[in-house]
């Protein structure tokens, strides 16, 4: 009389253990750059307040009727053509958005600068990216992640508002 057999051998508990070894380095990427993911949306909420505290200064300069000076100042905010000033930041884009120093850094770009992607990067744009990934020293370069901010370059040219994700 033959005995029936119960369970997995050992070489089908083997096969079985293999392929979900070669399941788990295969999808294991997709989860595992979570850090990543989660910089890359705190970049891009920190692009949408850019441009809420763009809009509000905006928005105050209408009703302080200088929208169409070149320079003036708004609730202590230096502005351009109704926009927050990208140069100095301190006094421009940087104090409309009170953004945190241990949490962001910021550097206003230097002639020679390149952009990436579709975002163009010119002498005296302002550059606003986590503390902990700085810019390359050189210059905004590939793999980068940071917000860019350009000033308005006149009375009917609003300010620009860029992207960076590429280095998230």
């Amino acid at each position: 009389m033959k005995t029936q057999q119960k369970g997995f051998t050992l070489i089908e508990l083997i096969i079985v253990i293999v392929v979900l070894g070669i399941l788990a380095v295969t999808a294991a990427p997709q989860f595992l750059n979570f850090s990543g993911d989660a910089r890359k949306a705190t970049v891009e909420g920190m692009q949408g307040a850019v441009k809420a505290a763009a809009d509000i200064v905006y928005g105050k300069s209408l009703i302080a009727g200088v929208e169409k000076n070149a320079t003036a100042e708004v609730d202590g905010i230096d502005v351009e053509y109704g926009y927050p000033a990208a140069v100095p930041a301190a006094d421009g884009i940087l104090k409309a958005l009170k953004i945190d120093s241990t949490e962001w850094s910021s550097v206003v770009a230097a002639a020679g600068w390149t952009g990436v992607g579709s975002t163009d990067v010119t002498a005296g744009d302002v550059l606003i990216f986590p503390a902990d990934r700085p810019t390359a020293a050189s210059g905004a370069t590939d793999g980068e992640c940071y917000v860019t901010y350009t000033k308005a370059a006149d009375a009917v040219t609003p300010a620009v508002i860029g992207l960076v994700t590429s280095g998230c």
